[in-house]
């Protein structure tokens, strides 16, 4: 007996979908398209149908309590949502050098954020920061900041840069991987050796 296919629809708004799709690629048991304001799922197994139903209703209310607003090209909505939409928490201040380094403006008060960045954007760099901050235990702040940067912006492995940057002497070996010279030429000089 063939199995019956479900077909859930669900109004949308224009500036969600990248996060709905991101969210709903999740699901196997699923197949699903977006056209102008509405969103359709089509449910392949009709035995996960409830937790599926749940699980997007659920993600679309959170889309709507988080509110992303857009206006010109500048983007509000908060922190919290940056950290849910990629699954990890990470330093604000690091977040928003990678983010400048990108190219985009990226302002915080309390928890609002204000960037030209759309939140999809932001949490995809979060993640990646994520990422590479696994390598760097028992780093100091400056240098954990300095390696993830060039390592955002040349694509490499944070260790690779960590290790460089111990046997060129410009951080300390110490208990504390430490700045040896200053923050702007440590950075300069990993750039540069990134970039070669």
């Amino acid at each position: 007996m063939k199995r019956k296919t479900r077909v859930l629809s669900f109004k949308i708004k224009g500036n969600e979908k990248v996060e709905i799709a991101r969210f709903l690629s999740k699901f196997e048991d699923i197949s699903f398209n977006v056209c102008d304001d509405t969103l359709k799922v089509k449910v392949l197994n009709p035995g996960s149908m409830g937790d599926i139903v749940y699980s997007i209703k659920s993600f679309l209310e959170e889309l709507k309590e988080k509110e992303i607003k857009e206006d010109k090209g500048i983007y509000s909505y908060t922190l919290d949502s940056i950290s849910k939409i990629a699954g990890a928490t990470v330093p604000v201040k690091l977040l928003k050098a990678v983010l400048n380094d990108k190219g985009y403006s990226f302002e915080v008060d309390r928890e609002n954020v204000v960037s030209t960045a759309h939140v999809s954007v932001a949490a995809e760099v979060a993640g990646d920061i994520s990422y590479l901050l696994e390598d760097l235990d028992g780093v100091s702040k400056p240098v954990t900041e300095i390696i993830v940067r060039v390592a955002m912006e040349f694509d490499l492995l944070s260790s690779e840069l960590l290790n460089v940057g111990i046997e060129e002497k410009i951080f300390n070996d110490s208990e504390t991987v430490s700045l040896n010279i200053s923050y702007d030429d440590a950075l300069s000089y990993l750039r540069e050796y990134a970039g070669e």
